[in-house]
């Protein structure tokens, strides 16, 4: 079973929740500080804590109900306001400003991403939305099954839209009973925190992605936690922005890859081989 966990601290994640559960019949079941509603398809919990500060949150629900994947319901936040879709999955490099541990990744669920995406691809037309991955960052980065976060941005009108909310809910919905798991699974390096290239790719390919590293990351990037990242999102390749990878961090790459017995592609070149 997937389990949605949303939050009572965040408008965006109750809005998105109680559209879902418009979409099953559900049964409500309370333990101890949490509460559950279950269909027949998929699971939902209401937690009285920030989502970002949810670590090990796997592990503590896991005592009341059995899964074997999370989807954060979630809000986005930026200073420019603009109205946004974003998914991707949790994790720090050196800092853990907003929530999980430095040098901690969340184990991501590429899959359910990429059907999302596929889903929200054909409900966005005239909502006055864009869509966009962004890199791994913030918490909760301690989550050993598959997860990620899929949102709403970026301020607090965006967050209680109805029909944002509609969105991104049909869309999960849509991405938990989805039978297609045969996608080419990537970690990417490189680009901006928006990850246009990688946002193409997700897009118009038969790639998925796993953990995604900005150029902001550079400094801290080493060849084993890139090689860690590849192992934990089960990726088969490493797809890099060329426009923006440094011969260092190409080197890395290419380190990481030889570990890991895996593909290196640019991502001009993921973009042509796997076009859908």
């Amino acid at each position: 079973m997937k389990l949605v966990i949303c939050s009572t601290k965040d408008p965006a994640s109750m809005n998105i929740f109680e559209v879902l559960l418009t979409l099953e019949n559900f049964d409500r079941k309370t333990f101890d500080n949490y509460t559950f509603h279950f269909s027949e398809s998929f699971g939902i919990a209401v937690l009285d804590e920030k989502l970002i500060y949810a670590d090990q949150i796997d592990k503590r629900l896991s005592k009341y109900c059995k899964f074997d994947e999370i989807l954060f319901a979630s809000r986005h936040s930026s200073k420019d306001g603009r109205k946004i879709f974003t998914t991707h999955v949790t994790g720090n490099l050196s800092n853990a400003d907003f929530g999980g541990k430095p040098f901690s990744l969340a184990k991501p669920a590429p899959m359910t991403i990429k059907n999302y995406v596929l889903s929200l691809k054909e409900k966005i037309e005239g909502t006055g939305y864009e869509f966009s991955l962004e890199v791994t960052h913030h918490g909760p980065s301690e989550i050993k099954v598959p997860s990620a976060f899929f949102e709403i941005g970026s301020d607090e009108s965006a967050w209680k839209d109805k029909l944002a909310a509609e969105v991104v809910a049909e869309s999960i919905f849509d991405a938990i009973n989805s039978k297609k798991y045969d996608w080419n699974v990537a970690v990417s390096v490189g680009g901006t925190h928006y990850a246009p290239r990688q946002t193409e790719i997700i897009l118009e390919t038969n790639i998925t992605f796993g953990h995604n590293f900005a150029k902001y990351h550079f400094d801290d990037l080493t060849s084993d936690f890139l090689a860690k990242a590849v192992e934990i999102s089960d990726a088969e390749m490493i797809v890099y922005d060329e426009k923006s990878v440094t011969s260092k961090i190409r080197s890395l790459i290419l380190e990481a890859a030889d570990r890991s017995k895996i593909e290196v592609l640019k991502a001009s070149e993921a973009k042509k081989k796997f076009k859908s």
